[in-house]
């Protein structure tokens, strides 16, 4: 019989996780077949984009509250946006002496 179930804050047992490991706590996201015996879940963390696969005896029951935006919060990849290049003050009365056309959208 499974000690947990889908929707259950568990926590995995530090020094059985690997390093790479987000600490602190996770959903249970799903109970998987079972492995040579073994229960298997996949659990979440809201401070990590992907999930793990761990085995029943890596988890605790935990006491924590995971809320529910937490879990759903946009992927961490974001475009950037690059400062817009103006040409200076100077530039442009310069161009505008010499008699050059001055194209301010592609500056």
């Amino acid at each position: 019989m499974r000690q947990f179930t889908v929707g259950e804050v568990v926590t995995c047992i530090p020094h059985m996780v690997p390093r790479s490991a987000a600490a602190g706590d996770y959903k249970v996201v799903a109970a998987m077949p079972d492995r040579d015996g073994d229960h298997i879940y996949r659990i979440k963390s809201p401070l990590e984009e992907h999930e793990r696969v761990v085995a029943e005896n890596l988890l605790v029951r935990s006491e924590g509250y995971l809320p529910e935006q937490v879990l759903q919060q946009s992927p961490r990849r974001r475009s950037i946006t690059l400062p817009t290049l103006r040409r200076s003050q100077e530039e442009l009365e310069l161009s505008r002496i010499f008699g050059e056309e001055v194209d301010q959208a592609a500056w």
